[in-house]
C-alpha cells in the first residue's frame, strides 16, 4: 500500500485517513485512492449511500406474504412493513400494481405501487371510525433523525380529489403531527412533499427496538382523531378536519410509490437501495420460510427423540427485531424424511425457546422413527409447508 502524507490534513480528515474512511470529493494524490487504485479519472472518491430513507420497502419491490389481499380485517399487513387498519364498514382489496409515476416524472424507474381499491362502501364516516395505511419505523432508524427538522416525499394517485392527511405519532401516543397534501387531478401520479418540524424531547419515545415512530396515510380519518395540522400535539390523532372520506364510492383507489423520509428541510432524490439489502432489511421484521411454494423445501435436520416424536433448530435466514411470532401452514403439509427416504407423515408442529435467531421445533408423528436418528423437516410431497416468522412492531 503507498504512503499518504497526512501532515497537512485538518484533523477530522486526517482521523478519516487513519481509519481508511475516506471523506467525500477530498482529493488523495491525483487518480489513486488510499490502496494506489484509480478510482475515477477526477481524483475524487464517491460518496457513499449512508441510507437516508429510513422507511424500508418504500419501493413496495418486497411482498413475502403475497401480493393481493382482499377483504382485510383491522391490522393486516401487506406488502412488507406496511399495514391496514380500519374500523367502519369500508372493505378494500390491496394489491401490488404496476401503476407507477414515469421516469420523466419521478426522475427513477419504479416497478410497483401499493393500490387500494374500495370494494365495500362507508358513505359516513363516524366519530370513531377510520381507515389508514400505517407504516411502522423502529427505534434505532427514528433515533437517527429524531429532533431533527425531517421531510416525507412521496408520490400518490387517488381517484377522489381533496385534502388527505398524514399523521406521525411517538411510541406512547401522547406526540402527535398531522400534515394535510392534495390530489389535485383525479387518478393521476402527483408529488406530496411534506417537511415536519423536529420532534420534541418530550413525551414517550423509543430510541432502541420498539416502536419508534408511526406513519399513518388517511382514507378516512373520524373526528376523535382529529387536531391541528402541522405542529406537535399532545395527543393520539391523525388527521383533520379536511380529510375527505375516500371510502365513500367503489369506484375509489388509492395508491402511493416512491415514499422517503430523510433528515433535513429538502426532499431529495429517492434512495435507491440494492434488492439484497431491501430485502433482509424486510426480514429483520418478517421472514416466510420457503416463500418460494416448494413442495420439497427442507425447513432443517432435526434429531428423532423417541419412534414419535423428533426435536431440532430451526433457524432464520436474518437476525430479527426481537424474539419472534411463528405460525405454520397446516400440519398434514409436513413430513419427516428419514435416512431411508421413507416419509412420515407431520401430525404436531410446535415451537419453542424462539430468540432472534431461531426456535426449537417439536414434531410429532404416528410412529417409525427410529431413536438418535437425524431426520429432515420438509414439505409433503404434494403440498407446500410455510413457516411464518414475525417480529413486526
Amino acid at each position: 500500500m503507498p504512503q499518504v502524507d497526512i501532515d497537512g490534513l485538518n484533523s477530522t480528515l486526517k482521523a478519516d485517513v487513519i481509519r481508511g474512511q475516506a471523506a467525500t470529493s477530498t482529493k488523495l494524490g491525483g487518480d489513486l485512492d488510499l490502496n494506489g487504485n484509480d478510482i475515477t479519472g477526477t481524483g475524487s472518491i464517491p460518496a457513499v449511500s449512508a441510507q437516508k430513507n429510513i422507511i424500508i420497502n418504500g419501493n413496495f419491490d418486497i411482498w413475502q406474504r403475497g401480493t393481493s389481499f382482499a377483504a382485510m380485517a383491522d391490522g393486516t399487513y401487506t406488502a412488507d412493513r406496511w399495514n391496514y387498519q380500519k374500523s367502519g364498514d369500508m372493505v378494500h382489496t390491496i394489491s401490488r400494481d404496476t401503476d407507477v409515476p414515469t421516469v420523466a416524472e419521478s426522475g427513477m424507474l419504479s416497478q410497483y405501487s401499493i393500490k387500494i381499491d374500495c370494494t365495500t362502501i362507508d358513505a359516513s364516516i363516524a366519530a370513531s371510525e377510520r381507515c389508514w395505511l400505517r407504516y411502522h419505523v423502529e427505534g434505532y432508524d427514528w433515533s437517527k433523525i429524531a429532533q431533527k427538522a425531517m421531510t416525507l416525499s412521496f408520490w400518490h394517485k387517488h381517484t377522489k380529489t381533496g385534502t388527505y392527511c398524514v399523521g406521525f405519532r411517538n411510541n406512547g401516543g401522547d406526540r402527535t403531527y398531522v400534515t394535510e397534501y392534495t390530489q389535485t387531478t383525479t387518478d393521476t401520479w402527483e408529488k406530496a412533499t411534506i417537511n415536519i418540524s423536529a420532534s420534541p424531547s418530550g413525551g414517550t419515545w423509543d430510541y432502541t427496538n420498539g416502536l419508534g415512530l408511526m406513519l399513518n396515510w388517511g382514507l378516512a380519518t373520524g373526528s376523535t382523531f382529529h387536531a391541528t395540522g402541522d405542529v406537535w400535539n399532545s395527543s393520539n390523532d391523525f388527521g383533520t378536519s379536511n380529510q375527505v372520506n375516500a371510502c365513500d364510492s367503489t369506484s375509489n383507489n388509492f395508491r402511493i410509490a416512491q415514499v422517503q423520509l430523510e433528515a433535513g428541510s429538502v426532499a431529495t432524490d429517492f434512495e435507491i437501495r440494492n434488492h439484497t439489502t431491501e430485502l433482509a432489511m424486510c426480514k429483520r421484521y418478517y421472514e416466510k420460510l420457503n416463500n418460494t411454494g416448494n413442495v420439497n423445501w427442507r425447513f432443517g435436520a432435526v434429531q428423532c427423540v423417541s419412534t414419535t416424536v423428533a426435536r431440532g433448530v430451526i433457524r432464520w435466514e436474518t437476525e430479527k427485531r426481537a424474539a419472534p411470532t411463528i405460525t405454520s401452514s397446516a400440519v398434514d403439509y409436513f413430513s419427516l424424511t428419514q435416512s431411508d427416504y421413507t416419509k412420515e407423515a407431520v401430525t404436531a408442529l410446535t415451537f419453542a425457546t424462539s430468540d432472534v435467531w431461531s426456535a426449537r421445533a417439536d414434531i410429532s408423528v404416528a410412529g417409525n422413527l427410529v431413536a438418535g436418528d437425524v431426520t429432515l423437516l420438509e414439505s409433503d410431497a404434494s403440498n407446500a409447508a410455510t413457516i411464518d416468522i414475525s417480529a413486526e412492531l
